[in-house]
């Protein structure tokens, strides 16, 4: 039996407040591939050791539950479900986000990314301020998953603030907040909208045949899903497409500022895309680790494990791992297996949206490099940002940009000299939502063209309750009919 490797350093692996410690995985990768901090929790650090620990699922079950915490089974969220009920319900997923299934949604994609940089480049022209990941990128993770599971699009901006709501908040730890226990409970607002979803198409003598209308007709060994349980896999796969899929796209988008050379080599290739999106998974890592309980006494890899211990499987240190990748720290579009890294886990449990995820990529991508003449390198980068699950993480802020834009009828946008008002940016974004700095999560992107027309993004507070609770009522007004 190995001794258990235990680090003579204090190190938390949830702790990445000040960025991912990409030193500390080096060191771990060459001295202690599978460690154990000081307060107990397991760490593994290389993609080989870490793919096969995502395939003992009678070992290793997802959770980031506090300990103690029991969830109904009804209640439980797709990577919580223990086998043989997870396999069966992840079936009738998968049929829903299965890459043959995705041409629509492809098409919707493309046309809304179109709409989304027409109106940015046409706010800019008129001399507007133009936030771009909120007006560009976060309307396309909440607006795919709305076509998908049929809620209207226009209702994407309350879809995404409570996603945001659910991850920043103690739901996922403690399965309860202060307002209440249990999803019903926590996040009354967003289960009444999904509930009015699903009654309506009971209802429906002839419903859409959608993902919703799926996921009610299909039985998994003869018993259909509850409602609870329907509600459930539907906030689910929001929640899992909404904060990953905004982080992979506002990646790209900095990938196409910050690496040399990138926008002119993806426009004179276009078929190398698909691999830029793959490296922009592998090096910027959406997801930093993966969490994971022991559920009974195990060995694995010759270490004892024992019940109830909390595993981290390093994603963002397996994919940079020597022993896989040459030159891990560059990001490269001819790499020979551009999708064997870990960005989706693996194992039974491997992310069930990485097609659709790849999918709202690639287009962004393609759209972002048609219309997109020339984004300048940047100088430097103001400091990282965690964000709300701890899990991924971004440039709080970036400075400010110079940008050529080719706008609707094909006339490029000025373009003006890269200047840093990163730190005024900053304070504004402060002063305008107190207490932000510690769930911030997508890139705040920041341009400006010679004319003094300025594209930039600045992090907005979620709604008031009042606000909030209008809306909702308005939207389940639609839902309903």
């Amino acid at each position: 039996m190995a001794t258990e490797p235990l680090l003579d350093f204090d190190w938390d692996p949830m702790d990445t407040g000040t960025g991912i410690p990409f030193d500390v995985y080096a060191r771990l990768r060459r001295e202690q591939p599978i460690s154990k901090t000081r307060e107990g929790a397991w760490f593994i650090a290389c993609q080989a050791d870490l793919i096969a620990a995502t395939k003992e699922v009678d070992v290793f079950r997802a959770s980031m539950r506090e300990p103690g915490v029991v969830v109904p089974p009804e209640e439980m969220l797709i990577s919580e479900i223990p086998e043989p009920r997870h396999g069966q319900v992840r079936k009738i997923v998968n049929s829903a986000v299965a890459a043959h299934r995705l041409g629509r949604v492809e098409d919707f994609t493309r046309e809304l990314a179109h709409q989304l940089f027409d109106r940015a480049i046409a706010k800019s022209e008129g001399g507007d301020f133009v936030e771009l990941v909120k007006e560009v990128v976060m309307p396309v993770p909440t607006s795919v998953i709305a076509v998908l599971l049929g809620a209207p699009v226009e209702d994407y901006a309350l879809w995404g603030s409570w996603s945001d709501e659910v991850v920043q908040g103690d739901y996922p730890r403690f399965n309860r907040n202060e307002r209440g226990e249990g999803l019903a409970g926590a996040h009354p607002e967003f289960t009444a909208y999904v509930d009015a979803m699903i009654a309506a198409r009971r209802a429906d003598p002839d419903p859409p045949m959608d993902f919703t209308t799926r996921l009610l007709q299909t039985e998994i060994d003869g018993v259909r899903l509850s409602d609870v349980e329907l509600r459930t896999v539907l906030i689910f796969l929001l929640l899992s497409g909404n904060e990953t899929t905004r982080h992979l796209l506002s990646n790209l988008l900095h990938r196409l500022a910050t690496t040399n050379g990138l926008l002119e080599t993806l426009r004179d290739r276009p078929e190398l895309i698909p691999n830029a999106v793959e490296e922009s998974l592998r090096l910027d890592s959406v997801i930093i680790n993966l969490v994971r309980t022991v559920v009974r006494d195990s060995v694995f890899r010759g270490h004892a494990m024992q019940e109830g211990e909390r595993v981290f499987f390093g994603v963002a240190s397996a994919n940079r791992d020597e022993s896989i990748y040459e030159a891990p720290e560059e990001f490269r579009l001819d790499r020979p297996k551009p999708k064997g890294h870990a960005a989706f886990g693996g194992g039974p449990h491997v992310c069930p949206g990485a097609s659709l995820a790849r999918l709202e990529g690639r287009v962004v991508l393609e759209v972002a490099v048609e219309r997109l003449s020339a984004v300048p390198p940047a100088e430097r980068l103001c400091a990282l940002a965690r964000a709300g699950i701890h899990l991924g993480e971004g440039p709080r802020l970036l400075g400010e940009w110079a940008i050529e834009a080719s706008g609707p009828a094909g006339r490029p946008l000025g373009a003006g000299a890269v200047r840093d008002h990163s730190e005024a940016a900053g304070a504004s974004v402060r002063s305008a939502s107190p207490g932000m700095d510690s769930i911030v999560h997508s890139r705040s992107w920041f341009a400006r063209t010679s004319d003094g027309d300025a594209v930039y993004l600045r992090v907005q507070p979620l709604p008031e309750s009042a606000t909030r609770a209008k809306r909702t009522k308005t939207a389940l007004a639609r839902v309903i009919g």
